[in-house]
């Protein structure tokens, strides 16, 4: 992964702004307190033109994430993609774009609760590559627990619950691996660090349920319909840590991922080049504006 480029102009405070301008003071509530979700979604270039992947999708998310969460803000759907259309728009995005948009408590009274003001702010990115396609991950258990559903809910893009896959990542990287993955409340695997995660058994994909702390993410149900255009059962249920290690194939999928195949767990290795089920999996994945055309938004 790397440092990507921002794009010229951001939304913020209902004004499409140089990015430059788009800033908030340094007592802003949600910069000490975490109250925020976020959305992360991506543009590609189709034979279409660029456009937006599930977007309507994403907003129901955001939407559900500060029903949730309690957030005193009228999120509307219909609104919303407008304002990122319109900002598309003006950026004149060119490649694969990731597209961050945010709703934060946007006062500067310095008090935990959930009441005050909220805004919503968008930026986009140019996001051609997280992790490098063709390479096999590394990657290990953290002994960072997934923050469980009593906690703070998993199936939120709550921006404070992501220094839980921060922390992950980090003695993940330090320890030589590229990513982590975290187990759930009970023991059992719950997601990667930002990712979802499959694994190939048998002719079969296996991905842990919904009730295992999982975010329950966007392209993982985009994974989940593609296997069904290509006659792969897919099962949801609980995943033991030492399943991983017999394994397969194990995959991550997420937004910014996209399709990225492990090749160790735990320095065990899973395989040594990308499966067969990955591949296919990964290659109608890039062809999805082509077989799934509803599920793009033109700018």
């Amino acid at each position: 992964m790397g440092k990507f480029d921002t794009y010229p102009f951001a939304y913020i405070r209902k004004s499409i702004v140089p990015i430059e301008q788009a800033q908030i003071p340094i007592a802003t509530n949600a910069l000490h307190y975490g109250a925020g979700i976020f959305g992360g979604i991506k543009a590609y270039e189709t034979d279409a033109g660029v456009q937006i992947f599930r977007l309507a999708d994403h907003m129901e998310r955001m939407r559900q994430s500060c029903k949730i969460l309690r957030f005193p803000y009228d999120f509307n759907i219909e609104s919303t993609q407008k304002i990122i259309l319109k900002l598309a728009a003006k950026n004149n995005l060119k490649g694969t774009t990731y597209i961050r948009p945010l709703v934060y408590r946007s006062d500067t009274n310095l008090s935990p609760g959930i009441e005050g003001d909220y805004d919503l702010s968008v930026y986009m990115i140019q996001m051609p590559e997280y992790f490098q396609a063709e390479k096999g991950l590394s990657v290990c258990v953290s002994s960072w627990q997934r923050n469980a559903d009593g906690a703070l809910p998993p199936r939120t893009k709550a921006t404070g619950g992501y220094l839980n896959s921060s922390l992950a990542i980090h003695d993940a990287v330090t320890s030589g691996f590229d990513s982590a993955i975290l187990l759930d409340s009970d023991g059992n695997v719950g997601e990667g660090a930002v990712m979802n995660l499959f694994m190939v058994k048998n002719g079969q994909l296996i991905t842990p349920a919904s009730d295992s702390d999982i975010l329950e993410g966007i392209t993982r149900r985009t994974v989940q319909l593609i296997a069904k255009d290509i006659g792969i059962p897919v099962i949801e249920r609980t995943i033991s840590r030492t399943e991983l290690y017999t394994a397969d194939e194990i995959f991550f999928c997420g937004t910014a991922v996209e399709i990225s195949w492990c090749q160790s767990v735990d320095n065990v290795e899973i395989s040594s080049k990308k499966g067969d089920i990955t591949t296919k999996i990964h290659k109608a994945f890039d062809g999805l504006s082509l077989s799934h055309p509803e599920l793009f938004t033109k700018i």
